[in-house]
């Protein structure tokens, strides 16, 4: 560690590592057990380890079996042993790696009160996000149009685009469709063959220098895809996206915000927002008591600012539920998107 630092510092410091490591734990039912385990869930209050996991359980962290029952103790001491083992494997390569690279220590000497990233992938985009908002625009129970915003800090010299790509739900590459530039960029299509995602470069007016902010918007048209939109989702493949904030109580002025724009004549069963979880997980409905139900307006909107910093190589976004349709309603919907098509 550097010279010249204070005990409660380093001690900090290595703190900080830990949390970073666990953040990058693959599995996400091994680090919903961890965080229990070791107090990095401030709503957890439970004084043994064994009451934590349970009351992570209880609460729906760890998502419901298929028969509908919470998962047994046996589940929840597996996923925090492996977890355990697998943390502690990850700090020592990074303690190995920060022995070889000791100025690499800095970055975990920071303000305490600044959010902790995980680390992004080698393939990750190089900026990180101060403003990201999406709006949906619905048509039925299609997506219709989506308009993103975003203001950029570039992470390192040189940056002169941003690709961005528009997959309909279960992000089926075979149905992407093109990303057109709306403000402060120019949008090229990227070479691409059948079954591949339909990939677009937002190019920016200059190269960015690292540090350098810039925004731009963009927006993608359905065309003809027909599928019904269960989730309107986010997924960081940058440097992380920071914590939200709204001005007023209204107007986002930092952080991920989603809105959508529901068709009057399809208003949905239920809407809540998800954030770094599964796919199972952001399909199940939360508990009754659950903060994270949202309310649409008399005029169809919902929206959703994520006030905690949302982090690379995670997925965010807000989960839709529809009422049931008859079955002769049902296969009208069908018959008219075919004769649309």
């Amino acid at each position: 560690m550097p010279g010249g630092t204070r005990t409660d510092q380093r001690a900090a410091a290595l703190w900080r590592l830990i949390q970073g490591e666990l953040a990058l734990i693959e599995l996400p039912d091994e680090r919903t057990a961890l965080k229990a385990a070791l107090h990095l869930d401030s709503t957890n209050r439970e004084p043994s380890i064994d009451g934590r996991l349970a009351f992570a359980r209880d609460r729906g962290d760890f998502g419901m079996q298929r028969s509908g029952k919470h998962h047994g103790y046996d589940a929840l001491r597996r996923w925090w042993g492996d977890g355990v083992r697998r943390l502690g494997e990850k700090v020592h390569e990074r303690l190995d790696y920060l022995h070889n690279h000791p100025n690499d220590w800095r970055e975990y000497f920071t303000d305490s009160a600044q959010p902790l990233f995980r680390r992004p992938s080698r393939g990750a985009q190089p900026v990180f996000a101060e403003l990201f908002v999406t709006t949906v625009f619905m048509k039925g129970r299609f997506v219709q149009r989506r308009i993103t915003e975003r203001l950029i800090t570039a992470r390192e010299d040189g940056v002169e685009f941003y690709t961005a790509r528009a997959l309909p739900e279960m992000d089926d590459a075979s149905a992407s469709v093109p990303v057109r530039a709306l403000w402060g960029c120019k949008a090229e299509r990227v070479p691409s063959t059948a079954g591949e995602p339909i990939l677009t470069r937002l190019w920016f007016p200059t190269a960015l220098r690292r540090g350098q902010r810039h925004y731009f918007s963009s927006e993608a048209l359905a065309g003809n895809v027909g599928t019904e939109r269960r989730a309107i989702n986010v997924e960081v493949d940058h440097h992380g996206i920071a914590p939200g904030l709204r001005l007023h109580d209204s107007m986002p002025i930092s952080g991920l915000t989603i809105r959508i724009i529901f068709d009057q004549d399809e208003l949905p069963d239920a809407v809540w927002w998800y954030a770094d979880v599964t796919e199972r997980e952001r399909l199940t409905r939360p508990a009754d008591a659950d903060g994270r139900w949202l309310s649409v307006s008399p005029h169809g909107h919902a929206e959703h600012t994520f006030t905690e910093a949302c982090q690379p190589l995670a997925q965010y976004g807000v989960s839709i539920a529809w009422r049931t349709m008859p079955a002769d309603v049902l296969a009208g919907t069908r018959t008219f998107l075919e004769e649309s098509q």
